[in-house]
């Protein structure tokens, strides 16, 4: 461990003085491959016997960096993310808690360096990590909804409230396990789907599509 650290702290030492000789331009390709650098350093073996990477991620750019970027930082911080998990999933990885990137202008960050912190942060109250993608591209963090996960339906009582006249009024339940997240149909009308598939309760997996009544949710494992 503490030839890693030692070996991280001499790689941004190293990109240090690149910087200060060749002022390279910062891009966000070259944050994604920091960042995916930081994430094989920090992957490890997790409880479950599963390869986990830092979920966690902070990077830093000089002020004058971030604004000769040619995007806006929420716009940079969802594609870094979306970088992030597809290079975890490529790798057969996953996280011990929610996905999060942050980009921040830093005064004291070399002009033309990127310094990446990446670090694992569990999920509260030993809830798993989860996102539902909604048909519209939002993401609802499921560790947020806490221990009794969400319903979603077509009642205005739900916690996701479902526009789909095929929809159940309460149609169905999202919640978590030691296992990871199960979606359980409450006797709905048209049925809940995983993947096309007609089912009354599933262990959810990575890229899941689940359908209740017309409506199609991803459902995301980070």
């Amino acid at each position: 461990m503490v030839f890693r650290d030692l070996e991280r702290a001499i790689e941004r030492g190293v990109d240090g003085v690149l910087g200060r000789v060749f002022r390279a331009e910062v891009s966000q390709l070259e944050i994604a491959k920091r960042i995916e650098r930081e994430l094989n350093a920090g992957t490890r073996r997790g409880s479950s016997g599963k390869r986990v990477m830092p979920n966690d991620i902070e990077v830093r750019i000089h002020p004058d960096d971030a604004r000769a970027l040619d995007t806006s930082k929420a716009d940079l911080q969802r594609s870094l993310l979306e970088q992030a998990r597809r290079h975890a999933r490529e790798a057969e990885c996953a996280f011990d808690g929610p996905l999060v990137v942050r980009v921040e202008a830093d005064g004291e960050t070399q002009q033309g360096t990127i310094a990446v912190f990446a670090t694992a942060e569990h999920s509260i109250a030993g809830i798993p990590p989860g996102t539902l993608v909604y048909p519209n591209g939002y993401r609802f963090d499921l560790v947020a909804s806490g221990p009794d996960g969400i319903t979603l339906g077509r009642g205005d009582e739900n916690d996701i409230v479902i526009d789909d006249p095929k929809a159940s009024r309460h149609h169905a339940l999202i919640r978590p396990s030691s296992r990871g997240w199960i979606l359980e149909d409450l006797d709905s009308t048209n049925g809940s789907r995983v993947n096309g598939f007609r089912t009354s309760a599933q262990l959810l997996s990575d890229r899941d599509q689940i359908t209740l009544g017309a409506t199609a949710f991803l459902f995301d494992a980070s």
